[in-house]
């Protein structure tokens, strides 16, 4: 009697245990497109970003949508912009802007946008991600510990619009 209740039991665990390998569609999203910033660097071991020209201090604590990056070690950052949503078969010409209020980083003086001047950036077809690549000005900033900050709105692309929570980019310039 023992062994037909084990057995059983045994048999109900490992049958229900199989269900848990079924697709669960409710991971999926299907709302609009939409645009949003992602911070690719956050969660990156402390070692390697400090490597890489990130600060890793408690006051320049990253978040998902803004970073502090260090002037004079940091060569160009990368800003993700993500596609939300299914991806389509043509490019995707996203457009963004410097916000002139709460913005004291100068273009041309402590950073440069790679392209120059560059206000779009494209996400390439059948991808989910662009890049917006800004170039340090090294030495721009002539006293060490003091920084400059670089905000960035995402304006969208035709037909999909910005995440209203990840719309904003902060980037603190920090020599």
């Amino acid at each position: 009697m023992k062994k037909s209740i084990i057995y059983s039991l045994f048999g109900f665990i490992a049958i229900t245990s199989l269900f848990g390998c079924l697709p669960n569609d409710h991971n999926t999203y299907t709302g609009a497109s939409l645009l949003e910033f992602k911070n690719h660097l956050r969660g990156v071991n402390s070692t390697v970003l400090t490597t890489l020209g990130i600060s890793t201090t408690a006051a320049n604590a990253q978040t998902d949508s803004s970073r502090t990056a260090l002037i004079n070690v940091r060569g160009t950052d990368t800003i993700y912009v993500q596609l939300v949503g299914p991806q389509v078969a043509s490019p995707i010409t996203v457009n963004y802007t410097v916000r002139a209020s709460g913005t004291t980083a100068v273009e041309g003086t402590h950073f440069n946008f790679i392209p120059a001047n560059a206000r779009t950036l494209t996400i390439p077809a059948n991808s989910s991600v662009g890049y917006i690549l800004v170039g340090m000005v090294p030495n721009s900033i002539p006293v060490v510990g003091n920084s400059v900050l670089l905000t960035i709105d995402l304006n969208g692309a035709a037909g999909i619009d910005p995440s209203p929570n990840y719309k904003v980019f902060k980037l603190k310039l920090q020599r």
